[in-house]
């Protein structure tokens, strides 16, 4: 009786490298899916920010105007670009790669003769809105 050996020769079958290249290839395309939706995440985050930065000077500019003059412009849209009232607000735009014509600035006085309200909407190239509202009053004098 004659045995008949098999010996197999050594490596990987064609369909052992098959399933190999599916699950990297899933593991890649998951990581680059994650990457991207971080990317995203981040990007949002970013752009709160900046709205945040340029709502916080555009508040803070106007109580340093309103402590040094006692008052405020009284507006119902302030217009950045032409700055009549020589506020300087629209370089708080532009230092963070923003365009102020999609912002909106209302002062009204308030009931009381020395109260202002200020309303101030930023609005995002990428369309996100931040809404930032402040009371001012003077300080009351007393005889």
């Amino acid at each position: 009786m004659t045995s008949i050996s098999l010996h197999r020769e050594g490596g990987f079958s064609l369909v052992e490298v098959m399933v190999a290249l599916t699950v990297i290839t899933a593991g890649i395309i998951g990581t680059i899916s994650m990457v991207s939706a971080n990317r995203a995440i981040m990007e949002t985050s970013w752009t709160q920010a900046r709205l945040g930065l340029i709502a916080d000077g555009v508040m803070n500019e106007l109580a340093v105007q309103f402590q040094r003059n006692g008052t405020l412009p009284v507006t119902a849209d302030y217009d950045f670009e032409a700055d009549p009232d020589n506020l300087g607000l629209a370089v708080l735009f532009t230092d963070n790669g923003y365009v102020p014509a999609s912002s909106t600035l209302t002062i009204e006085a308030g009931a009381s003769p020395i109260a202002y309200d200020v309303s101030l909407s930023l609005i995002s190239p990428s369309g996100r809105r931040l809404v930032r509202s402040r009371n001012f009053f003077q300080k009351l004098k007393t005889p």
